[in-house]
């Protein structure tokens, strides 16, 4: 029996190679080309519509305003039943949830913001690291720091703590641009008991957000 010649057989494994390389991607984005922004999570996580979320914020009157203000906004999900109220409710969700938000200032905003405000988008943060706040919820700040992208720059703050007896996990971006106009919000959570199952998958996408800014 002839053989096949080795560069012969080289080309078909590589093409099969390739072939094998085309199936499922591994990750989806969420991005707004407008606002310059974007991050990813696993493919199998489930998409909360943009125009859904907005839906749901102008049902409350309090936020109606502020809402005028959100320029885009985009969650994904593991599960099916979550619902976009639950983005936006305080209840620690007891599946993963990424939230990313792009909001203009208002006036009084834009010359006011700190970094301490800014760790203050979901949870008073800051009274609860300095002891001014009442009520002990357990904070435990993992991580702070300064982080710098090409269209704007704030801070990231990784935090678990206690919410009506449950211990909650926190993976917060905000960044400003250099104009102090918008705001751009990147918010990954749920039980801490949770986030210890999905760590790594959690981690990844709260490094993945990033902001090359409009042009």
């Amino acid at each position: 029996m002839k053989q096949l010649p080795v560069k012969f057989l080289i080309s078909i494994l590589s093409f099969t190679i390739l072939l094998s390389g085309c199936g499922t991607p591994s990750q989806k984005y969420g991005a707004s080309k407008s606002e310059g922004v974007y991050f990813t999570v696993p493919n199998s996580w489930y998409e909360i519509p943009t125009a859904s979320l907005v839906a749901e914020e102008k049902k409350n009157g309090d936020n109606l305003e502020r809402a005028f203000q959100v320029k885009w906004q985009l969650a994904f999900t593991t599960s099916r039943d979550v619902r976009p109220s639950d983005v936006f409710d305080l209840a620690t969700p007891e599946s993963p949830i990424a939230y990313a938000r792009v909001r203009e200032l208002f006036p009084a905003e834009i010359n006011s913001i700190n970094y301490n405000e800014m760790r203050d988008v979901v949870v008073p943060l800051t009274s609860w690291l300095d002891g001014t706040a009442k009520d002990d919820h357990k904070i435990n700040l993992l991580e702070d720091y300064e982080r710098i992208e090409k269209g704007a720059r704030g801070v990231r703050s990784i935090f678990t703590y206690e919410y009506k007896g449950i211990s909650s996990f926190i993976d917060q971006t905000v960044l400003l641009t250099e104009d102090h106009t918008k705001l751009y919000m990147f918010i990954v959570r749920c039980t801490t008991a949770c986030q210890k199952k999905n760590k790594i998958e959690m981690t990844k996408i709260g490094d993945s957000f990033t902001v090359r800014g409009t042009k």
